[in-house]
């Protein structure tokens, strides 16, 4: 078409060379190719032009599952003018109200997938079109859609920001996302895979104090979301570090035998927000070693933490296992 005249002259340009008669030529050739150009706009051509399609109105609680052909192949006839004027024209999708158009049940699919004759959308493509142009054929001859029962459920809310706390610094309590769960509207093999709703990652550093926030939530392609931005609550506070040094108590050993360990107590160390930190105690923690465990390693017994308060975090001991002896009683 007109471009393939464009680059033809293009070529025959490239292989003239410079002299004192150059710029002679160049203007008598660009007469030429002037009235070249117009006399190619003069003429009929044929192409295939991708129209867009855009789908209102579904039926009632049913919507579009999977992919599915949003665009039709519209095969047109038109002058130069006509094809320069269109490729030079903003071009819209061709909206179709499915309300105004019968869709067909393809009846092996048990009423899931459904057929619409493209022959009958033609005046919405041709509005589309410029006036000139003559459609000659429209491919494919239907499109098919595999329609779904809409459903509404209720996932929870998954975090997926990060916080990192400035040193001496840790969360006090839980995190509050208000709300913690929304509701979900979709096709139902869609919602089927899907369990919960992310929040954006981000990362909130150098913390030092409480944050309240709103974040929003990732979209699904395809899914309702009830809210979109929720909020969130992060108490932080300053923390001390404690330590305690305990006795190690021994379960399920038999009344006939003796256990001694090396070493017989072990230390526990944890952090604690200094709002909490006169109400930890030694009594609230409590380790054990189990005698059934002394089969599994003959040299030494795992040692268990297994009492801890629940306003305390970053919890380490040592030794984590210990040396035994073990003596029958007299």
């Amino acid at each position: 078409m007109v471009k393939e005249y464009w680059k033809t002259l293009a070529k025959k340009i490239r292989r003239v060379k410079l002299n004192p008669n150059s710029f002679t030529f160049f203007f008598f050739l660009l007469v030429s190719a002037i009235f070249w150009f117009f006399n190619a706009l003069n003429k009929d051509y044929v192409a295939t032009i991708k129209v867009p399609l855009k789908f209102l109105n579904f039926p009632e609680n049913k919507l579009v599952a999977g992919d599915f052909l949003d665009h039709v192949d519209v095969r047109v006839s038109a002058s130069g003018y006509s094809f320069l004027k269109y490729n030079s024209a903003s071009f819209d999708e061709a909206e179709i109200n499915l309300k105004l158009y019968s869709i067909h049940k393809i009846p092996e699919t048990k009423g899931k997938k459904f057929y619409l004759l493209t022959s009958t959308i033609e005046n919405e493509i041709v509005s589309l079109l410029n006036e000139e142009m003559e459609i000659r054929n429209i491919e494919p001859d239907s499109i098919v859609f595999e329609l779904d029962e809409v459903i509404k459920k209720k996932v929870p809310i998954n975090r997926n920001f990060l916080i990192n706390y400035r040193r001496q610094y840790m969360l006090n309590g839980n995190i509050d996302i208000m709300p913690d769960s929304i509701f979900i509207k979709g096709v139902q093999s869609v919602l089927d895979t899907i369990n919960s709703v992310n929040t954006q990652t981000k990362v909130y550093n150098d913390v030092y104090d409480s944050l309240e926030f709103n974040i929003e939530l990732d979209k699904i392609s395809g899914v309702w979301l009830s809210k979109e931005i929720i909020k969130c609550v992060v108490p932080v506070e300053e923390f001390a570090e404690l330590s305690f040094v305990l006795p190690i108590e021994i379960e399920n050993k038999p009344e006939n035998l003796n256990l001694k360990l090396f070493p017989s107590e072990a230390k526990v160390i944890c952090n604690v927000g200094f709002s909490q930190y006169r109400q930890v105690f030694k009594q609230q923690f409590r380790f054990t070693v189990d005698y059934h465990h002394i089969k599994n390693n003959p040299d030494r017994i795992k040692l268990n933490l297994d009492k801890f308060p629940e306003n305390v975090s970053s919890v380490r001991y040592y030794p984590i296992s210990v040396e035994y002896l073990v003596e029958e009683n007299d």
